[in-house]
């Protein structure tokens, strides 16, 4: 499975012994243990050029205050929540972490040159040999010792020597033990590191939240990283902040630790050599007799200094690759050049000793664009709900259209529905008279038969008659041929009226149909049906009924059309 690449943030500050470092170290302190109170005093925390009186409302806005309960911190009983700590606990963590001023830089002085004064004066008599043997090798037994020396015993002996000028020796010894022991086990110069700290933080950018690695493993693994690398330094303090995020987020949780500058087992303040020791381990670990090596001295150029740096970030992707990152199928690599030295992190750096309200990446910052985001989000909204209302309100007004349409059809259909009523009720008629018509036919032609049969009898028992009876039979002959001719012509007229009314109804149901289809698909293949039937087989009288029919329809089309082809059948006859 291929590793899913991402990038850290490892940054570190040191935090001196004297004025400044201590200012600084408390203001950072502050922050991470959010002693609310200090904050809201006004606590003035920052470096000189960037003094800030606070606000409670210039506070709020470094953290989300309804996420504290997010924030952890590291106990010897273990990972708990901060919110289990009061004010005054987290006042005296803080004290813990800072410490009392060991010494004033002006008391440094001033005893480290009494010191020096009276050191040079005692052996520049130990070179005249202005003491006995037994004074001189007590004298070299006390400037020789690095432990706290009892000044009344050592006084009490040094007098018990035969020397010349003895208050001036004992003056100068009694000066030399006084500035040794206010110098005991403190460090040269209050330039050096009280305590570091250090940050640890998974870019937002990145994408990896608290669902695959959490904020106890960010801890976890940073402590193990200090524990390995700087055993003998240890850990003061160690905080997680996860308040300093959206409320839906689940990204941007990082791990403040703050360790000792001073080394447990040899009392010195030397936590910058140890860290350039433990970098040109890892550069002669990794490029072997090749690597190249920075002075264990401390005295290093800004660009060497800059490059120590890089490689403690180094040593830390790959501690975090291996215990943290790797078994999550996650790699940690350093962005490319090009993305490293862009403005914006050319810009973070130079804002990273500015108090986050003052950042133009912070809590805030971030907030103000979730804000904006969120605007135009409500913006875009808003116009795509104005044009939904106004579609909305062109559909309702076509649906009162259509609705007031559909009555006015529905008006329409009905008349016409009576109208083919009465139609086929008057159709029904004809049918009727019809009917009637060939009954009178059938009653007609019984009688023919039956006077033929009288005729054929009356024949059959006259065989013999006379000229007249010649002459009636010619006669009846000749009713024969006109009852034949009649018989004919109501068989022709029989056939003549259904022809003549088949048309006339298939017309009607063309019409009924179309009447219905009226305005959809189907509507003017019934109309050519009607058109093609009004021929001139019709009489001319049944036209203009068909017409006048066409007329109370309402369908002007229909209508004009019947009309025009009226016109041409005329026409044809007039021709």
């Amino acid at each position: 499975m291929t590793m899913r690449n991402c990038t850290l943030f490892y940054s570190f500050a040191n935090y001196g012994l004297n004025k400044k470092g201590r200012r600084n170290g408390k203001a950072s302190l502050i922050h991470s243990l959010r002693l609310m109170e200090q904050l809201e005093l006004k606590q003035k925390y920052l470096n000189k050029s960037h003094e800030l009186m606070r606000t409670k409302n210039e506070i709020k806005i470094e953290w989300d205050s309804s996420l504290s309960h997010a924030n952890l911190i590291d106990t010897e009983d273990g990972i708990v929540r901060l919110d289990a700590f009061t004010q005054a606990q987290r006042q005296q963590l803080l004290l813990d972490v800072v410490e009392p001023p060991l010494l004033r830089a002006a008391n440094a002085s001033k005893f480290g040159k009494i010191k020096s004064s009276a050191k040079y004066k005692l052996n520049q008599w130990i070179k005249k040999d202005d003491f006995c043997d037994e004074g001189i090798e007590f004298v070299k037994e006390i400037l020789a010792s690095e432990n706290v020396v009892n000044v009344h015993h050592s006084k009490y002996r040094f007098n018990l020597f035969d020397m010349k000028r003895k208050s001036q020796k004992i003056e100068q010894l009694t000066n030399y033990i006084n500035a040794h022991n206010a110098l005991i086990d403190k460090p040269k110069t209050l330039n050096f590191t009280n305590f570091q700290e250090i940050l640890f933080k998974i870019p937002i950018v990145n994408g990896i939240g608290a669902d695959i690695v959490s904020g106890k493993e960010m801890m976890q693994t940073m402590k193990e990283f200090i524990v390995h690398f700087y055993p003998d330094y240890p850990i003061k303090l160690m905080l997680l902040h996860d308040d300093e995020r959206l409320a839906r987020e689940t990204t941007g949780a990082h791990v403040h630790a703050f360790i000792s500058g001073k080394n447990a087992l040899t009392g010195k303040y030397d936590l910058r050599i140890a860290q350039i020791k433990k970098v040109n381990e890892f550069l002669f670990k990794r490029d072997g007799m090749s690597a190249n090596l920075f002075s264990e001295t401390g005295r290093l150029n800004y660009e060497q200094a800059g490059d120590v740096a890089h490689h403690m970030q180094e040593m830390f992707y790959e501690f975090v690759n291996e215990h943290l990152f790797h078994p999550k199928n996650i790699n940690a690599a350093f962005d490319p050049e090009s993305v490293r030295k862009s403005e914006k992190r050319k810009q973070m750096r130079k804002e990273a000793k500015l108090a986050k309200r003052d950042r133009a990446f912070n809590y805030h910052a971030r907030l103000l664009e979730n804000v904006n985001s969120l605007e135009i989000q409500l913006k875009s909204l808003d116009d795509k709900i104005s044009e939904r209302k106004q579609a909305l309100d062109d559909v309702e007004s076509k649906i009162v259209n259509v609705s007031k349409s559909y009555d006015a059809l529905t008006i329409k259909h009905d008349a016409l529905e009576q109208q083919c009523i009465q139609q086929e009720e008057r159709l029904s008629d004809i049918e009727i008279v019809v009917q009637q018509n060939q009954r009178r036919l059938s009653k007609n032609m019984r009688l023919e038969q039956e006077v033929d049969e009288r005729l054929s009898t009356k024949i059959k028992e006259e065989k013999k008659i006379d000229a007249s009876i010649l002459l009636k039979q010619q006669k009846h002959t000749e009713l024969d041929s006109a009852i034949a001719e009649k018989q004919s012509i109501l068989e022709r007229l029989s056939v003549m009226t259904t022809k003549a009314l088949y048309p006339l109804h298939k017309m009607l149901e063309h019409m009924n149909n179309r009447l219905i289809l009226k305005g959809r698909a189907g509507a003017a293949e019934f109309m050519q049906h009607i058109i093609k039937a009004f021929s001139a087989d019709l009489p001319a009288e049944l036209r203009k009924t068909l017409i006048k029919i066409t007329n109370n329809t309402g369908d002007t089309e229909l209508e004009n059309a019947l009309t025009r082809k009226d016109s041409q059948i005329n026409d044809s006859f007039d021709m």
